[in-house]
């Protein structure tokens, strides 16, 4: 049965259960009131029956209820054991107006209702003066009322509650997807400014000795080769990652770790030499923090292949308690700047990283015609075992 079927069934139980109670002793001979048995029952069952379409219709049940209290007083037919036809009827179908309609037109229509039902007391009195009155019908509609306007604001304020709770979540869901990508434009960038940095090098290079000194043409070509594949390698890895629908494998993201490998490979190539030095002995950081700290230096000697060929290249990791601090400085170099078009995204990569840690970063030009790039990123540290 669904949710509709069984609100059908309870209002029809509702109704059964007002005509039994209300009605059902002036059948049995248990009260005697004025009026026919026929006329009881068939005032009672009129009152009773629109209940069951209460949620459906409450203004035009409200209305209904209200004539036929006003018939059966005009009529001299009490069908309830109480004064003015009292019962639960009538307070039931004013909660009703006030729980589904808004609150001016709940308020106007109870107020007509109840206006109503007094005007017709009135009249009845004058008609049949043997016959009590009284306003019960307004004591039972004000509490009615109030309580279904209560249960209608607060079904109300639930329903904004749950739409923002919505929303939020939305907004969540959109905030991390511009954040992944964010994430994976910055591993595009790196990768591939890596990548063709060297490679643009590397050619260079090969093209200025490529007749005086083939042995170094060939080992540029083989640089660039291997430049290319790592970068395809990396790139592939990227778009597989876009691809899935769950996250990427954290255990192949690259991390500090690896610096030892970045610089012995670019030390290889011959444009600079890099050489990696730690402050303190080596400690697990978070994997955010593993992959932007490779990813910073990476950019940095990047930076330093393409505007100080020859320089002589110190990474230097200082580890403290509450911050891990990356040092990447040049001498300077001897030849002439691979790329003097302009710095390109790489030191606003580094600071947009940094700045997503909560860090800070510092790059400029040294004294001695070098160059430096100073990254601190906070951390929570853990020991080997994972423990804060």
């Amino acid at each position: 049965m669904g949710a509709g079927g069984f609100a059908m069934l309870v209002d029809l139980t509702i109704a059964i259960t007002c005509f039994a109670l209300f009605t059902g002793p002036l059948l049995l001979g248990v009260v005697d009131r004025h009026g026919s048995p026929a006329a009881q029952a068939a005032f009672g069952a009129l009152a009773a029956a629109p209940l069951i379409l209460r949620r459906r219709r409450p203004v035009a049940v409200l209305c209904v209820i209200t004539a036929v209290s006003v018939a059966a007083m005009l009529l001299r037919v009490q069908f309830t054991p109480f004064v003015s036809d009292a019962g639960l009827v009538f307070p039931i179908a004013v909660y009703t107006v006030a729980d589904r309609c808004a609150r001016r037109m709940s308020a106007v229509v109870t107020a007509g209702a109840v206006l109503a039902v007094s005007l017709g007391g009135a009249v009845a009195f004058s008609l049949h003066p043997e016959i009590e009155q009284d306003a019960v019908h307004l004591l039972l509609a004000v509490p009615a009322w109030i309580i279904g306007d209560a249960t209608r604001s607060r079904r109300k304020f639930q329903a904004r509650v749950r739409e923002q709770e919505r929303l939020s979540a939305l907004e969540r869901q959109r905030r991390l997807r511009a954040e992944d990508h964010l994430r994976l434009s910055r591993e595009v960038h790196d990768v591939v400014s890596h990548g063709l940095s060297m490679i643009v090098v590397r050619a260079g290079i090969g093209r200025v000795v490529f007749d005086e000194q083939p042995e170094e043409a060939r080992r540029a070509l083989a640089t660039i080769e291997t430049a290319g594949r790592s970068a395809l390698s990396d790139l592939r890895g990227l778009l597989r990652e876009i691809r899935e629908t769950a996250p990427g494998d954290a255990a192949a993201a690259p991390g500090l770790a690896d610096l030892t490998a970045l610089a012995a490979q670019i030390s290889d190539d011959g444009v600079v030499s890099v050489s990696v030095v730690e402050d303190g002995p080596p400690r697990s950081y978070p994997p955010a923090v593993e992959l932007s700290g490779y990813r910073i230096v990476q950019e940095a000697v990047t930076n330093a292949v393409k505007h100080a060929p020859g320089a002589a290249v110190t990474v230097r990791l200082t580890h403290r308690p509450d911050h891990l601090l990356l040092t990447v400085s040049d001498d300077g170099g001897h030849g002439a700047p691979a790329d003097p078009v302009g710095a390109g995204l790489g030191l606003a990569g580094i600071g947009e990283r940094v700045e997503l840690l909560g860090g800070d970063v510092v790059a400029g030009p040294d004294p001695d015609g070098g160059f430096t790039v100073r990254a601190r990123l906070p951390v929570r540290v853990t020991d080997a075992a994972g423990a804060p």
